[in-house]
C-alpha cells in the first residue's frame, strides 16, 4: 500500500512538472518598436512586413505613412530599433509583400502598382521604385504571393475594392517601369451591391479541392482555379458579414483537423462585432464547408479583427489562432478597449479552442505579423496601427508594438 501511494505521488509529480501552462496574460511582454512616425496624417499607416532587409540574420519591420513614405525599422535588439527610409509613397496603399523581384539575392518590397528595389546597402541608401502597373489608381488592400499558374514560380495576387482582383506574372527583366502581364480573377469586388473590401490576406490562397492547383478565399466565397488561373469558378462559403466598406475578412487556408484536406480559418474585419471561425472541408471533389465559430468569452463586443495568424505560439505542436482589434474609433469594440487574442488549440485537431486575452493595455494593432524577433526560438508578434485612437496608452499617438513570447 505504501509503495502504491509512493508510485502515485511520483507519477503525479512528473505529470505536474511536465504539464504546460495555458497561454495567458503573462505569456507575452509588450515592447515598442516606435512611439512616433513622421508625417501629419491622422490615419493611414499602411504596409506591414517582417523581413531581414539588411541580411544581418534578424527580422526587421516595414510600415508606411499615408502619402508620405515607406519606412523600415532595423532590428538592433529587443529595445533598439533604428528607422530608415525605403522611399516615397504617392498613393494610399495597404497591401504589401516581400520578394526578391529581380533575383539579385536581396528582398524587395511590393505594394499596389509599385515595387521597391533593395539597394543592397539599405541602411545607407533608399530603395529604387519601379512601377509594375500604371493602371492602378486606388488602394490595393491585399497582396499575397502564390504560384497561381503552376509553373513553379510565385505570382503576385492583389485585391482592391475599387480596382478588382488580379494576378501578375513577374517578367524576366522587371527593373523598368512597365505594365506587367495581368490576369483578372474577379471584378465582383468592385460591384457596389457586392463590394468585397478584402479577403485573401494573409494566407487565403491554397488548394481547397485537392486537384493540385491553388484556389482563392474571399469573405463569402471561394474561387476554384481552372485552366491555370485563367478561369475561376465561384462557390459559396458559410461566412461573410458586411461592414461599412462591404464584405471584408482575413483568411488562412490550413488542414485544421488533420484529415488530409485543407480547411479555412477566417475572421471578419473592417467592422464591429467581428467573429472568427474555421470552415471544415468535407473532402468532396467540389467541397462544401461547415463553420465552427471560435468562442468569445471575454466581456464586451468585439471591434475590427484586421489581423490573423496561425502558429504554434506555445510550442506544444499544434496550431493556435491569433488576432488583435484595431484602434480605429469608427469601428471600435464596445465594453472594452482593443485587445490581443490567441485561441489556444486544446486538442490539436480543431475540436476545442479556448480564448485567451494575451494583452489588454489600451493599444491595438493592424495587419499583425508573426516571427522570432529576438532569436530565442519562439514566435513573437508585431503590429502597427491604422488610425489613431486618442485614448491609447501611447498618449493618443501612433505606435508600432511587439509582443515578446515568454511561453518557453
Amino acid at each position: 500500500m505504501l509503495y502504491q501511494a509512493f508510485t502515485f505521488l511520483l507519477l503525479l509529480t512528473v505529470t505536474l512538472i511536465g504539464k504546460k501552462e495555458p497561454i495567458n496574460g503573462d505569456s507575452f511582454q509588450h515592447h515598442f518598436i516606435s512611439t512616433s512616425l513622421p508625417g501629419n496624417e491622422q490615419w493611414g499607416y499602411g504596409v506591414s512586413l517582417l523581413e531581414d532587409l539588411d541580411r544581418d540574420g534578424d527580422l526587421d519591420f516595414v510600415t508606411a505613412v499615408k502619402l508620405d513614405s515607406i519606412y523600415w525599422f532595423e532590428n538592433k535588439s529587443s529595445e533598439e530599433w533604428v528607422r530608415h527610409t525605403v522611399g516615397k509613397i504617392n498613393t494610399v496603399q495597404l497591401g504589401s509583400a516581400v520578394k526578391d523581384v529581380d533575383n539579385d539575392g536581396w528582398p524587395d518590397i511590393i505594394i499596389g502598382g509599385d515595387w521597391y528595389q533593395n539597394p543592397k546597402n539599405p541602411r545607407d541608401a533608399p530603395f529604387k521604385r519601379f512601377k509594375y502597373d500604371g493602371r492602378i489608381e486606388n488602394e490595393i488592400h491585399d497582396i499575397v504571393l502564390a504560384d497561381i499558374d503552376g509553373d513553379g514560380q510565385e505570382e503576385i495576387v492583389v485585391s482592391g475594392d475599387k480596382e478588382g482582383c488580379f494576378w501578375y506574372k513577374i517578367p524576366p527583366q522587371p527593373s523598368q517601369d512597365t505594365d506587367w502581364e495581368r490576369h483578372t480573377i474577379t471584378m465582383d469586388v468592385v460591384k457596389e451591391k457586392d463590394a468585397i473590401h478584402s479577403g485573401i490576406w494573409p494566407a487565403g490562397i491554397d488548394d481547397l479541392d485537392n486537384d493540385g492547383d491553388l484556389d482563392i478565399v474571399l469573405p463569402d466565397r471561394w474561387l476554384e482555379n481552372s485552366n491555370h488561373g485563367k478561369e475561376w469558378v465561384k462557390h459559396s462559403l458559410p461566412f461573410g458579414k458586411r461592414g461599412p466598406w462591404g464584405l471584408s475578412s482575413r483568411s488562412w487556408i490550413f488542414d485544421m483537423d488533420k484529415d488530409g484536406d485543407n480547411d479555412i480559418v477566417i475572421a471578419d474585419s473592417d467592422q464591429t462585432g467581428c467573429r472568427i471561425a474555421w470552415l471544415e472541408n468535407d473532402g468532396n471533389d467540389s467541397p462544401s464547408f461547415k463553420a465552427h465559430y471560435l468562442p468569445q468569452e471575454a466581456p464586451g463586443t468585439r471591434g475590427s479583427f484586421h489581423s490573423l495568424a496561425l502558429a504554434d505560439f506555445d510550442g506544444d505542436g499544434d496550431v493556435d489562432i491569433f488576432t488583435v482589434e484595431q484602434e480605429d474609433p469608427t469601428i471600435f469594440p464596445s465594453g472594452a478597449g482593443p485587445r490581443w487574442y490567441i485561441w489556444e488549440n486544446m486538442d490539436g485537431e480543431g475540436g476545442k479552442f479556448e480564448e485567451r486575452v494575451i494583452f489588454d493595455e489600451k493599444l491595438g494593432g493592424h495587419d499583425a505579423r508573426v516571427g522570432d524577433l529576438d532569436g530565442d526560438g519562439d514566435l513573437d508578434i508585431v503590429s502597427k496601427i491604422w488610425k489613431r485612437w486618442p485614448e491609447n496608452a501611447n498618449g493618443g499617438k501612433e505606435h508600432i508594438s511587439w509582443l515578446e513570447n515568454l511561453t518557453k
